[in-house]
């Protein structure tokens, strides 16, 4: 990591959920930067029979694989355990596939060790996976708004999924005063790290002159697609990455043109 840069005037404007910012609110602000943190999504566990049951069979034995693509989901399988139960159970037949690295450190925190680690992306994580060698049962707790990335691609390949709804993502709007300085240029920069803030961001309005930070490559596509030029994107899917691509991004020039409609 650079040496801490002078603060800047204008804020950097964190967007993550609540209880999913603090490090790289610490880490940004280490480097001298002013940090607002507003969330525009609220992450709530599923509290269902269908999770629970997914858990017994878990621990039982019935999947050949656990496919994990964010922290929350290992949040949400803990919770739906028995009490008493504070970690997972999955037995040794089962292989347990993550994401990243960061969703790898949850699931190792909760007993349950990755035997493979994807570069980031559900994209990556079913190009890692080979093509299904007999009969498979692929366990995949996700957000209710996951992409069909990873199902499709693994059924392509073979894999016979369980897709259960671990968490449900709600839009939350910013602050009036929040919304008004990311449409006037009151931030110098945003960072955007999943598709639905991309877009929601989009929606609220970015100023021309505020550096647009991504976490990887589908929240890259999201908000591009949804009118906002990216400034730069992470090249890794952590929070020290993140950092840099922002250091990166105050840094240089950017093209000041209309990133969305206010």
């Amino acid at each position: 990591m650079s040496a801490p840069m002078p603060t800047t005037r204008r804020p950097v404007l964190v967007t993550r959920p609540a209880g999913r910012a603090d490090a790289l609110v610490n880490l940004l602000e280490e480097q001298g930067l002013v940090v607002e943190h507003r969330p525009l999504v609220r992450l709530t566990l599923e509290d269902s029979s269908e999770l629970t049951a997914a858990c017994g069979h878990l621990a039982a034995g019935a999947y050949t694989h656990l496919v994990i693509t964010s922290r929350t989901a290992v949040e949400a399988l803990l919770a739906a355990l028995p009490p008493g139960a504070p970690r997972l159970d999955v037995p040794a037949t089962t292989r347990v596939l993550a994401v990243g690295a960061g969703t790898a450190e949850a699931l190792s925190a909760a007993g349950a060790p990755a035997d493979l680690v994807a570069a980031g992306s559900g994209a990556a994580l079913v190009e890692a996976m080979p093509p299904a060698d007999g009969e498979t049962a692929v366990l995949f707790p996700a957000s209710a708004a996951a992409s069909p990335t990873v199902p499709e691609g693994l059924a392509a390949k073979g894999y016979r999924l369980d897709r259960v709804t671990a968490y449900r993502p709600e839009l939350l709007p910013l602050p009036a005063a929040t919304a008004t300085a990311l449409r006037s240029g009151g931030h110098a920069a945003i960072v955007l790290t999943s598709p639905m803030i991309a877009r929601a961001a989009a929606g609220t309005g970015v100023h021309a002159s505020t550096a647009v930070v991504t976490i990887g490559t589908p929240t890259e596509e999201a908000a591009r697609t949804a009118g906002l030029l990216t400034t730069v994107q992470a090249d890794e899917p952590t929070d020290e990455a993140l950092v840099r691509a922002v250091l990166t991004a105050l840094d240089s020039p950017h093209p000041c043109v209309p990133r969305s409609s206010p």
